[in-house]
């Protein structure tokens, strides 16, 4: 039987995750009912529950027994929200405006919280003080709202007030809930304009303010945007429209321009419609305007007085009066709109202007001042009087025109241009009017005055001369003029009407062309001397003239050079057309042309008709300054061996005179050599470069010798060319001379090819036996070339021992001790072997020499023969392993040589560039000193860019210097057609002295012109080509011993003391002039052209010094910077002795020379430029020593001197196999490269490096 003791209650909650245990409860039996709970007052959430009664057993809680379940019961049950209890406000939408419903949400709930519906009995109540409100409808549900809810009542302001709303829903436990709203006021509803009286009075020509409110339905003043009042006034046209905007604050003041009906006399009726633009809801407002008349000055009259009548002058009228009179007793009047007149007052008059100055007292009495008529009737007088003031802006004008006065003048004018050719008819008609004494033309006169109207001038032809009458202009024409052939220019014509003139100027212009002429060229008659190539002295300029020689100014005429097929013109300006002066400017030209004289002609053509045009005699002379061939002397009998010394190279430069050009750098002049190539003839790359020698007692100037210059080392065939660098482009070159290196004495004997170390035994075996097979041996000179051709005799071959002790030497094939081979044309063939005896005598493992000894009996000195170690075995087989070791060191051998050359030659390049960069720094170092002796500090960083800069600079302040006015001599000097031709006396020299210069210029006039020469073959052949009208002075026929010394010291000076203290600074003449050029000639000139004579300061000065000089000695000419002059003789005065201003000498004056500042910033650039390109050698050499430095610790070095290292040890053990000593020297022969001096052969050093690395 089962005894149940306990239940067991759950009750859970049904959660959307499952089912959550809330309560739980185990109950004993009792004795009066079987099982008890208590209240369970803790369910408060809403939803599902299930509550289940188990039966559990006592013991142990289990609700099974024997298996079976025990009794459970289960219940479901739901807790739904209760009655609403207490509710809250939601959140309301702002803003609240009277008027304008809004919402208000309400939320219920039950007693615990919950949101329940509100019961549909209730009635929410809503209150406020000071409101009115009202709502229409509440939805129902948990979230009831109160719809419609509106609010009426005064807010005073347009920003609103604040109110407390009260609402109350009867019933429940917490019926009331207040919140607080800003109520603002609402739409606009009415529109209230003030003032309030329905009738307004409005002066015309004045406005009106009004006060315009909008109020919304409560009577609040309310305010939105674009909230626009407008006014609109009706009745006349052209009224205003008033508008104002009150979106701000609802209320403004309605105003605008002033109202302005015209021509009103009296009252007038006006009709003003207020309202609200875009808002429909407001009604407009009217108001009825009465505009009365202005009392204001409305109309201002002006009257003119013509005897005691009052004639009114209405605005805008024209007046018409005689020119140069005066309008007087003129009338002023003021009038309002109602047409009655205002007295003027003091303060009215002062807002009257009147086009002349005004008389305010005068225009107080209402009068005008008198108008002046202008004395021109294309003048109008304009008069306007004008009254302004606060309410209007009134005026009244009139126009004066004047009338022609009396005949007083008449007036010539003409009708187009004023230009007239020569030989024709003026195409301009010439105008004759009649005018009064201010030049208006009068109106009265008829056709008949033509026949008092004369017309004269100088040179005019009357023959076609026609005046007519021009009745629609009421003037006389006159036709025709023309002048016979005079002077061009301007004519001044004539023209006479009884007792009136008048006169007109006419331009009177050349012809049409019919001739060329040039300008400032006046020796045409005789040739024009011009060196080849060289430009004429001046531009040639040609004008056109007509046929009586008038310059014609006609643009655009082409004009061309004619000239023979073997002279060249090249000139500056290609295009060849006149220009608006009818002269055109050929440029200047250039004349290329053989010698002799060559003639250059002008064509032009003019409305398709040749013009006559002039010749040019043109006698070209050759430049004596411009190179066109060198000229090379040399031994061209000697032989060029291999090694030794070129003859010796004479060049000179020749002009195109055939003369020798002097003074030229030898830095410019070269010698070029390389190895002649078969194909084609430009210039290979590696070409040996040479400079000239230094002079060492020659005197010939023009010369340049090229001296010891090595011969190539190298048999064959070389170009040698000599070259002049005329500029840095331009280069001159000689003739190719060829010349055939042949090979030198002879000095050794070598074989070709050179053959391996020999391993050899005695045993049967003939190859085994063999030394040498297939061998030459040629005859060479120190140089390795092949000589000895002419040579005959024999080779003896013999075998040796190193050891002198070694008796037993091996014996050749025959048992003999020495073979002969025959020699011939220097070269002997072993084309049979050269084998050993078999069992041939000789030590084991030793080392002997094959020695090969020359026998010529042609030679005086013995050659060297040439010696080739062999080893030698008795064994075979040990003879075949030291054959494969002795191949081997043949190839460790040369392979070590090749390493040794090419490391040594490297070692050679870092040595090289390390002394190019100590001699870069040297000069770099020298070249800033200087640079600090001339202020010129250079700074630590960017020095090359500051460099740049620097010397931009520079060279632009040398052109500003060149730029600066300087004295030149305008005299055209002589063409050097020939070295030996100096030039004039005033192109030699150069005068700093202004005063001094003006006047040594005009004490050598005469001088000045006359052309200085060398020789006086070249004074003869100026004077032939100028027909004896050049003034020449040969140098050579000056006797010098009478010539002054120029280190002679002044006359008042005795061994050197004071005879007397001389004022005025006396000082030689010669000792002020410069020489540019050929300095020993010009002082030769000069001295014997002003000898002795002295420049003082003044007259006075001069004569003091010669009355003080003759008492000791002879006083020679003295000269003033004043311009006087006192002769050797002692005279003085007249115009003869008196120097003229500096601009009457006609330029035949010498030439400043350039400030002492032109060569001082000259030498600042030539140190700067020098300086840079020191700074960018020494950048560049620096960089390619560490490029070569960082190459020596490459891996591919290490790797390269690793594998000598390698290879030395492998040699040193072949030879301990071979039982061969060490041999050092025979070694170091075979490895140790030729080393040759490179400086006379075409084979540069960096190319004989690179064909070491090529081996490599």
């Amino acid at each position: 039987g089962i005894k149940p003791k306990c239940m067991y209650l759950i009750v859970c909650f049904s959660a959307p995750t499952g089912n959550k245990e809330i309560i739980s409860h185990i109950s004993q039996h009792g004795g009066k009912w079987p099982y008890w709970f208590k209240k369970m007052e803790n369910l408060q959430k809403l939803g599902n529950y299930t509550l289940k009664l188990q039966v559990v057993l006592n013991e142990s809680n289990a609700d099974t027994y024997a298996g079976r379940p025990l009794p459970s019961k289960t219940f479901k049950f739901t807790i739904i929200e209760g009655k609403p209890e207490k509710f809250s406000v939601g959140l309301l939408e702002l803003p609240f405006r009277v008027g304008v419903p809004f919402n208000i949400p309400l939320e219920l709930q039950d007693e615990f919280g919950h949101a329940t519906q509100l019961p549909s009995g209730i009635k929410p109540v809503l209150e406020a003080s000071g409101l009115t409100l009202k709502y229409q409808d509440i939805t129902p549900g948990t979230k009831c709202i109160i719809k419609g809810v509106t609010a009426k009542g005064c807010v005073n302001s347009c920003q609103g007030k604040n109110f407390n709303l009260k609402v109350t829903l009867p019933g429940l436990k917490e019926d009331t809930q207040t919140c607080k709203i800003r109520l603002q006021p609402g739409p606009p509803r009415q529109l209230k304009v003030k003032p309030d009286s329905e009738i307004l009075k409005i002066e015309n020509g004045t406005s009106f303010p009004f006060q315009a409110e909008v109020l919304d339905e409560s009577g609040n003043i309310t305010a939105q945007p674009k909230l626009v009042v407008q006014c609109k006034f009706l009745g006349a046209s052209n009224l205003p429209v008033y508008s104002v905007d009150c979106s701000n604050a609802g209320t403004n003041i309605l105003t605008g321009p002033v109202i302005q009906v015209q021509n009103i006399k009296k009252d007038q009726m006006l009709k003003a419609k207020f309202e609200v633009l875009n808002c429909k809801d407001v009604p407009p407002v009217e108001k009825i305007i009465k505009l009365l008349p202005s009392s204001h000055v409305a109309r201002l009259q002006v009257l003119s007085m013509d005897g005691q009548k009052a004639i009114q002058i209405k605005h805008q009228d024209e007046i018409h009066w005689v020119a140069g009179c005066a309008m007087r007793n003129l009338i002023f009047q003021m009038y309002d709109e109602g047409e009655r007149e205002i007295h003027i007052t003091p303060a009215m008059a002062e807002k009257v202007n009147w086009t002349p100055r005004i008389n305010k007292e005068q225009l107080i009495q209402g009068l005008l001042p008198d108008v002046k008529v202008p004395t021109s009737v294309k003048d109008l007088r304009y008069c306007l009087i004008t009254y302004l003031d606060d309410h209007v802006s009134l005026e009244s004008a009139f126009t004066v025109r004047p009338l022609p006065d009396e005949p007083k003048h008449i007036k010539c004018k003409l009708k187009g241009p004023n230009t007239l050719r020569m030989g024709e008819e003026l195409q301009s008609e010439i105008e004759v009017m009649i005018t009064d004494q201010y030049g208006n033309q009068v109106q009265t006169v008829t056709s008949a005055c033509v026949n008092s109207l004369g017309v004269a001038g100088p040179g005019l032809d009357k023959s076609n001369l026609k005046i007519t009458w021009q009745e629609s202009t009421l003037t006389m024409i006159v036709t025709g003029i023309r002048f016979k052939p005079c002077v061009i220019g301007s004519k001044e014509l004539c023209f006479a009407w009884r007792e009136f003139s008048d006169f007109l100027r006419l331009n009177l212009t050349a012809g049409f062309p019919a001739k060329l002429q040039f300008v400032d060229w006046p020796e045409l008659e005789k040739p024009v001397a011009v060196i080849n190539g060289r430009e004429l002295q001046k531009p040639l300029i040609v004008q056109l003239c007509d046929q009586w020689g008038n310059p014609s100014p006609e643009p655009n005429v082409k004009i061309s050079l004619t000239k023979s097929s073997n002279l060249k013109v090249v000139s500056s300006n290609q295009q060849h057309k006149t220009d608006e002066d009818g002269r055109a400017n050929l440029g200047v030209i250039s004349i290329h042309a053989s010698r002799g004289e060559h003639t250059l002609q002008l064509k032009a053509l003019y409305n398709k008709t040749a013009l006559d045009c002039p010749v040019i005699t043109l006698n070209v002379l050759p430049d004596p300054e411009k190179p066109v061939r060198l000229n090379v002397k040399y031994d061209k009998n000697t032989s060029f061996p291999a090694g030794s010394t070129f003859p010796d190279f004479m060049v000179s430069v020749l002009s195109e005179d055939d003369n020798i050009i002097k003074n030229i750098n030898p830095a410019r002049i070269s010698m070029k050599m390389w190895e002649t190539q078969s194909s084609g003839t430009r210039l290979p790359i590696d070409v040996a470069t040479f400079s000239c020698s230094k002079v060492k007692d020659d005197k010939e100037d023009g010369f340049f010798y090229f001296r010891d210059k090595v011969v190539p080392e190298r048999v064959g065939a070389y170009s040698i060319q000599f070259t002049f660098a005329m500029d840095k482009t331009n280069t001159l070159s000689s003739d190719q001379i060829i010349v055939e290196v042949v090979p030198n004495d002879p000095v050794r004997l070598l074989p070709d090819p050179s053959p391996a170390t020999p391993a050899v035994s005695n045993v049967r075996s003939l190859t085994s036996r063999t030394l040498v097979k297939d061998l030459y041996l040629h005859i060479m000179d120190e140089f390795n070339n092949r000589t000895g051709i002419d040579l005959v005799g024999k080779i003896i071959a013999k075998i040796k021992s190193p050891n002198e002790e070694n008796i037993e030497i091996p014996q050749f094939h025959g048992k003999v001790s020495t073979i002969e081979f025959p020699f011939a044309r220097g070269s002997a063939e072993i084309v049979s072997n050269l084998v050993l005896a078999e069992n041939s005598p000789g030590r084991d493992s030793t080392e002997y020499i094959l020695v090969f000894e020359p026998d010529l009996p042609a030679l005086k000195k013995p050659l060297e023969p040439y010696r080739l170690s062999f080893m030698f075995y008795n064994d075979f087989k040990k003879q075949q392993q030291m054959a494969t070791l002795t191949k081997e060191r043949d190839q460790l051998s040369q392979s070590i040589g090749v390493y040794r050359n090419w490391f040594d030659t490297t070692n050679q390049l870092v040595n090289e560039m390390k002394c190019q960069v100590k001699e870069a720094e040297t000069r770099e170092t020298h070249l800033k000193n200087e640079l600090k002796k001339h202020q010129i500090e250079l700074p630590q960083t960017n020095t090359l860019q500051y460099v740049d800069s620097l010397i931009k600079q520079k060279m632009l302040d040398q052109e500003g210097v060149m730029k600066q006015p300087r004295r030149t001599c305008t005299l055209p000097n002589y063409p050097k057609g020939n070295q030996d031709i100096l030039g004039k006396i005033a192109h030699l020299a150069q005068i700093e002295d202004n005063e001094a210069a003006k006047v040594i210029s005009w004490h050598l006039a005469s001088d000045m012109d006359c052309v200085v020469t060398l020789t006086t073959e070249a004074a003869r052949s100026i004077f032939d080509e100028t027909q004896g009208r050049q003034q020449v002075l040969p140098l050579d026929s000056i006797y010098k011993k009478t010539l002054p010394d120029w280190n002679r010291p002044l006359p008042h000076l005795r061994n050197g003391k004071f005879f007397f203290r001389p004022i005025g600074n006396p000082i030689f003449a010669r000792d002020l002039l410069t020489f540019p050029d050929n300095a020993e000639h010009c002082q030769t000139v000069f001295g014997m052209l002003l000898g002795d004579t002295i420049i003082i300061d003044n007259l006075d000065a001069a004569n003091h010094y010669r009355k003080e000089v003759v008492k000791i000695t002879h006083c020679p000419t003295l000269l003033t910077r004043e311009g006087d002059r006192i002769r050797s003789n002692g005279k003085f005065g007249g115009l003869q002795n008196k120097a003229p201003p500096m601009d009457k000498l006609r330029g035949m004056v010498f030439g400043a020379p350039m400030p002492q500042l032109y060569y001082a910033v000259s030498g600042q650039i030539d140190l700067l430029q020098q300086y840079r390109a020191a700074l960018v050698k020494l950048d560049n050499v620096n960089k390619d020593l560490d490029l070569q430095l960082q190459s020596l610790n490459t891996p591919e070095m290490q790797k390269k001197k690793l594998e000598l290292a390698e290879q030395e040890k492998n040699l040193k053990l072949i030879e301990q196999k071979l039982g061969m000593a060490p041999s050092d020297k025979a070694t170091e022969s075979l490895l140790q490269p030729i080393m040759l001096d490179m400086s006379g052969t075409p084979l540069p050093p960096k190319r004989m490096r690179r064909e070491i690395v090529k081996k490599l």
